[in-house]
């Protein structure tokens, strides 16, 4: 039962993963809305915005129990006479905090990370799960519409859209609100955002597949992190077609068994966009374990001045770093990210090493200050039966 257990919650952040890491096209209100793509983003929406909210996932089952052919089952078919085994069917359900930066901003559009938080242990400490992010135009998206938008938007019901303004409470604080939510015989998706910010206050979705998944998304607060990077541009040698490639193991970590897996990694990074203040790049990440066929995963991320951390930072920035200064610190993940270290490395590069961390999750990068380059990542995810260390240092690039 406790294996099972562990299995669930598994799956629940994995689904809440696939429910609030959006993908990198935002929906598009353009061809609806006149005059959208000439909006700018509302006042509060600026590089180094971080919206907090926390995150909840559900899966139910169309049954509770199926039949599985087995020739040595307990369960016989009345009319084929053929033997079966009875298995339980389980749900899922997780729950964690999903945080949305502002990477870039400008007239052009906007750059937003997502970070989706899972609870370690469920209601232990928490660690983050795939980044991904999303691009839109600089009016909005999924997760905040000019409020002028809004304003134009007219209530309606029918033909699978519902448009209804409403006040919409959170703990003590009721908002003039307004709820689109589309709908279809397999899913229903429901956003309310708030009129006078243009906020997303919570979001609400139902997908029937193999049972159904629900999950939902409420708005913990929005706050403005003061980075030292912030306003500056990013290295020129930064580009689209520019590449970088690291080396490194992933380990896992058994400590009441005493065992540990060590595999040999390689990510190759290959930037397929860039400006002075964000940038887009796909990853190839490949585990290459002794006797076995290499494992690659591609995937999509983003970076830029509006997070504290990432691939390339102004090395104006860096150069002005003293050791144990803070960064910023979050109350909700409980994640300090300070200065820890300023040194030469083995190459003779002037390096600042930055910590990110909090109970159960420890990051290291260590950037060289003359390009702005993350030389080095060193990170340990605490779980409650196994640790993963991730260990990559820069061998190409830069």
């Amino acid at each position: 039962m406790a294996s099972e257990r562990k299995m669930a919650a598994a799956l629940a952040s994995l689904a809440l993963l696939l429910a609030f890491v959006a993908p990198a096209g935002a929906q598009d209100l353009s061809g609806v809305i006149p005059g959208l793509s000439q909006l700018p983003a509302p006042d509060w929406v600026r590089e180094g915005t971080r919206m907090s909210y926390y995150s909840s996932s559900a899966n139910v089952p169309d049954a509770t129990e199926k039949y599985i052919l087995d020739e040595e089952g307990d369960w016989v078919g009345l009319t084929s006479g053929k033997r079966y085994r009875r298995e339980e069917v389980f749900g899922a359900a997780g729950h964690g905090i999903t945080q949305v930066d502002v990477l870039s901003v400008d007239q052009r559009g906007s750059l937003l990370k997502i970070t989706p938080w899972s609870y370690s242990n469920f209601d232990g400490p928490l660690v983050p799960l795939k980044q991904g992010y999303t691009a839109s135009l600089a009016a909005g998206g999924d997760w905040y519409i000019n409020p002028q938008v809004l304003a134009q938007l007219q209530d309606r019901r029918g033909g699978g859209l519902t448009v209804l303004r409403m006040p919409y409470q959170i703990g003590a604080q009721t908002y003039n609100a307004i709820r689109i939510q589309t709908q279809s015989e397999a899913a229903t998706f429901a956003k309310v955002y708030d009129l006078n910010s243009g906020q997303l206050l919570a979001t609400f979705n139902a997908v029937t597949g193999e049972g159904t998944t629900f999950a939902q998304a409420i708005s913990l607060g929005v706050r403005q992190m003061e980075l030292p990077w912030l306003g500056m541009d990013l290295p020129g040698w930064l580009r689209q077609g520019a590449s970088l490639s690291y080396q490194g193991t992933k380990t896992s970590q058994v400590p009441l068994a005493s065992f540990e897996n060590r595999i040999p990694l390689t990510v190759s990074i290959s930037f397929t966009a860039a400006d002075q203040r964000g940038y887009t790049y796909r990853r190839t990440s490949t585990l290459s374990a002794s006797g076995f066929p290499s494992v690659s995963e591609q995937d999509a991320q983003a970076g830029g001045i509006g997070e504290p951390g990432g691939l390339v930072l102004p090395p104006a920035a860096l150069a002005s770093l003293r050791a144990g200064q803070v960064i910023d610190s979050d109350d909700i993940t409980g994640v300090t990210v300070s200065v820890v270290d300023i040194r030469p490395d083995y190459d003779g590069r002037n390096t600042v090493v930055i910590q990110a961390k909090n109970q159960a999750y420890s990051a290291q990068m260590t950037y060289d200050v003359d390009s702005g380059v993350m030389v080095g990542f060193e990170a340990l995810t605490a779980g409650e039966l196994a640790n993963d260390i991730l260990r990559m240092n820069l061998v190409r690039g830069g």
